[in-house]
This record gives C-alpha cells, structure tokens and sequence, in this order.
C-alpha cells in the first residue's frame, strides 16, 4: 500500500503543471516574501523597468494620481498568456514609498518598493484593467502607443537580479 502511494504522489507531481512561465534566461532570483504580492491582483510578474518618461508630479496632499511606467516582463507567475513581454503599469502616487502609498480611497495597495528607477527590476501584484480599478488622473506619457493595455499596480516588491 505503502508503494503504491508513493508511486501515485510521484506520478501527480509530474503531472502538474508549471506555476511560472519563465520569458526570459535572466531573470532574477525570487526573493519576495509570501503574502500580498502572491495572491493579490490576477496577474503576477516580474519586471525590469524600462525608462522613466519624465518627472513625477508632486503629492502635495491635495493631489493624487496614478503614473503609467513600462516594463519587460521577465517572469510571469500568475496571468499566463494574457500577459505581453512588455506591459505598462499605472502605480498610485509614485513619489511615495509603497509600504505608505495606501489611503483610504485604496487601503489595499502596498509592496517594499522605495523609490522607482530605470533598471530596476520589479516583483508585481497586477489587476487588469486598470481604469475598472481605478478612478482618478491617469499621467500616461506612452499615450501614443497604440492597443496597450494598462495594468493597476496593487503590490509593488523590489526583486534581486543578477545583472
């Protein structure tokens, strides 16, 4: 009984599918706690970003926003074909730190994210579409891309890379 039981457990987890779809022979290691960032949000990437377009406005307090910043994905966790190779993501009020950037229009927002730069690689929470999530100013200077799709950042981590 013993054996077989064995045998049907090894059999089942070769059976299984993947959980990631791995797009990319750099990505970075995984080193993002469990929590918000595995199960909020339909989608779950890994993403380096690509460029600053410009200067964040400011959070003076009377004024909030979300600012669309471009990534390549370079691991898709959750969200599977849906998901392009490059994504644009509208976080909530940029200029602050993720761990402070939920208020109490959108208390579920947060990550370990401290500052947005070029190059960084990111771990993200994602729901799709955005504006279904979203109601406020939107800075979107990729406006001219045509047929992107735009995703609501819910929990932004910094993630490690190799290079």
């Amino acid at each position: 009984m013993m054996l077989i039981a064995l045998v049907a457990v090894g059999v089942a987890t070769a059976l299984r599918p993947a959980s990631t779809q791995d797009v990319s022979k750099t990505a970075p290691e995984d080193t993002t706690p469990d929590g918000p960032i595995r199960t909020a949000g339909r989608f779950e990437v890994t993403g380096r970003l690509v460029e600053m377009p410009g200067k964040f406005l400011a959070n003076d307090g009377l004024y909030n926003y979300a600012f669309v910043l471009k990534y390549d994905v370079l691991t898709i966790h959750r969200g599977g074909d849906q998901v392009e190779s490059t994504i644009y993501v509208a976080h909530y009020n940029p200029r602050k730190t993720r761990d402070e950037v939920a208020d109490e229009f959108y208390p579920d927002l947060g990550g370990n994210l401290k500052r947005f730069r070029a190059g960084d690689v990111h771990r993200l929470a994602l729901e799709q579409p955005w504006d279904e999530h979203y109601i406020g100013p939107l800075v979107d200077r990729y406006h001219q891309v045509n047929g992107k799709r735009i995703y609501w950042a819910i929990w932004s981590n910094t993630a490690s890379h190799d290079g």
